[in-house]
């Protein structure tokens, strides 16, 4: 009996030290971007003892790594796994909800998102991310909340402070809207996004000479940037100027936007 626990403490302690190495090997891989070697190694580590708890930093690093490939239900997956070993870590949730959102699932998300603030009511990322998601599904209410509780922890959050300038304009307080815009825009003069926010905001209340202007400096800025081209666009379709809205769309598809954002526009068209 004394020499099977021998062998057995013995074996144990081995199986520690493999894992030890895997996880440095990882962190090596990692730190020379070899992806496929890195997604490897996590898989091997993680067999050495599935149910050690450290391996939901694993998991997190695999889901990053998936993500990145693509394979978004895979990414998943891991996250979850992630989650199930360790289910107070914040950073795998806020993983998950960013991909949960960007295959447009606002109410798992949302669902996240919410179980980080219950646990960290002043985390600012989930705060500002849950705020997008009420404003997007018209919950202005619930949107501004999480908007002002952010901008009270951190006033100059510039994301936090365009998306209360958007909300504004959507909820039917222009004036607000506009001077949030005017003072992002007096802040952050170089940064394209808040020109577009304002051309958006000059379009749909048909003062299109300054949105015209917006548009035209937000691509002196960014010319390479395919929401420029879209936003313009959107301002030529309003306009009546159909051929050149389809001449932006296309281009904004070959600088990576994709089918799925310029339809709307389209879509118009006909």
């Amino acid at each position: 009996m004394r020499l099977f626990l021998l062998l057995f403490l013995f074996a144990l302690t081995a199986n520690a030290q493999l894992y030890e190495v895997g996880v440095k090997q990882i962190v090596e891989a990692l730190a020379a971007d070899s992806l496929e070697k890195a997604e490897g190694l996590i898989r091997e580590t993680i067999k050495l003892d599935p149910v050690r708890k450290s391996n939901a930093i694993l998991y997190q690093y695999l889901g990053g790594i998936l993500w990145q490939r693509g394979e978004n239900d895979k990414a998943l997956e891991a996250y979850g796994k992630g989650i199930d070993l360790s289910p107070t870590s914040l950073d795998l949730y806020l993983n998950r909800a960013s991909l949960y959102l960007g295959q447009n699932n606002d109410e798992r998300a949302l669902s996240d998102y919410n179980k980080v603030l219950e646990a960290e009511p002043d985390n600012e990322e989930a705060l500002f991310y849950r705020a997008f998601i009420h404003s997007s599904n018209r919950r202005y209410k619930d949107a501004r909340t999480d908007y002002d509780h952010l901008l009270r922890l951190n006033p100059m959050h510039e994301d936090g402070r365009l998306g209360l300038a958007i909300l504004n304009s959507k909820d039917g307080r222009p004036r607000e809207a506009l001077e949030q815009l005017d003072a992002l825009i007096r802040f952050y003069p170089t940064h394209a996004k808040h020109y577009l926010a304002r051309c958006g905001y000059y379009e749909k209340r048909k003062e299109y000479e300054k949105a015209k202007k917006d548009i035209s400096m937000a691509l002196e800025l960014e010319p390479q940037n395919p929401d420029c081209y879209i936003t313009r666009a959107s301002l030529y379709l309003t306009m009546k100027k159909k051929r050149l809205a389809q001449q932006d769309c296309r281009t904004a598809i070959s600088l990576g936007a994709s089918p799925e954002q310029v339809a709307p526009i389209l879509g118009a068209m006909q």
